[in-house]
């Protein structure tokens, strides 16, 4: 199993796991919602089954993201993870709008009033735990293996943890009397859920953009580090967190010879490679730096009017 697979599979892996605790989650609050007439413990229960929605679209973008390159994709699927994860965000705003909706109709035309009990608490009090889990494992899991689904999906979840406290605070309210809480939390909860999705939307939007993953001159340190290189520029990057391409042009000592410059290039890309994490791919483009340019120390097999050694 190549490394592309492999990280495929702990993706998954993740999103198995999470699936599951999303699924039991969302089917307790919808159906404890129900029994009590709670329109803000029924939208966080929707809104948790979007969660486990988005698993599976997870689930199905980075199997296909971890297929190997082939002559009609020369540079892999990886974007599809992207896509998957821009599907979260598309989600969320469908999502707040039904929540919304939801409200404004409590608002206007009242049904059956909420009637939150101990179970109620019990059920979001349990909510709470879960999620609060599962942002910090998927976030965790999102950074070690550069995984932007993950990271989307964490950012969602996170949200969750903010909504499910806003509920908790509206069943309060609601056994005070205060039944007008019941549809404003809801309304609360639909925007927040708005401002989360167009976030997680445009960051991967962004990403699709060909979007700059790398400070330039963290790049163009690193490359002028390495012996025999004068100068570094047309930097650019490109990608997303695990997959980040970066292509550039370097300047290096003008005695060396065509086999001496390939390995000062190659010298180049393991060292970008080695120090920023995520990079999957350099492509760099070699120059004769000008006559008299300064450059770190080369080794002494390559040092101007040193012996050849004969080609490799």
């Amino acid at each position: 199993m190549d490394s592309a697979a492999r990280r495929g599979f702990e993706i998954r892996r993740v999103l198995w796991a999470t699936l599951a605790l999303n699924v039991a989650v969302a089917v307790l609050k919808v159906v404890y919602g129900h029994l009590t007439h709670t329109l803000s413990l029924q939208a966080d229960g929707y809104h948790s089954l979007t969660d486990g929605a988005n698993n599976v679209l997870g689930l199905i973008g980075v199997w296909w993201a971890s297929r190997p390159p082939d002559a009609g994709h020369p540079y892999g699927h990886e974007r599809v993870e992207v896509i998957a994860a821009s599907g979260i965000g598309v989600s969320l705003i469908l999502v707040a709008w039904e929540v919304a909706s939801g409200a404004l109709e409590r608002m206007h035309a009242p049904g059956p009033l909420p009637d939150p009990d101990a179970g109620s608490v019990a059920v979001m009090l349990v909510t709470l735990l879960v999620n609060v889990g599962v942002a910090r494992y998927e976030a965790r899991k999102a950074k070690a293996l550069g995984s932007t689904f993950l990271e989307s999906d964490a950012s969602h979840t996170a949200s969750d943890v903010l909504v499910t406290l806003g509920v908790l605070l509206t069943l309060l309210g609601v056994r005070l009397g205060q039944l007008w809480l019941d549809w404003a939390a809801a309304l609360v909860i639909g925007a927040f859920i708005l401002v989360t999705g167009a976030r997680v939307l445009w960051r991967n939007v962004d990403y699709l953009m060909d979007a700059a993953q790398i400070d330039v001159g963290r790049v163009e340190s690193l490359a002028r580090s390495v012996p025999g290189v004068a100068s570094a520029h047309k930097i650019r990057t490109r990608g997303a967190p695990g997959n980040i391409h970066v292509d550039l042009h370097i300047q290096i000592a003008r005695h060396l010879d065509v086999v001496q410059a390939h390995e000062v290039t190659h010298w180049v890309i393991n060292a970008i490679k080695r120090d920023i994490e995520g990079v999957r791919d350099v492509v760099v483009h070699t120059e004769p730096a000008q006559p008299g340019a300064a450059y770190p120390e080369l080794p002494a097999h390559m040092a101007p009017g040193a012996p050849r050694t004969g080609e490799p």
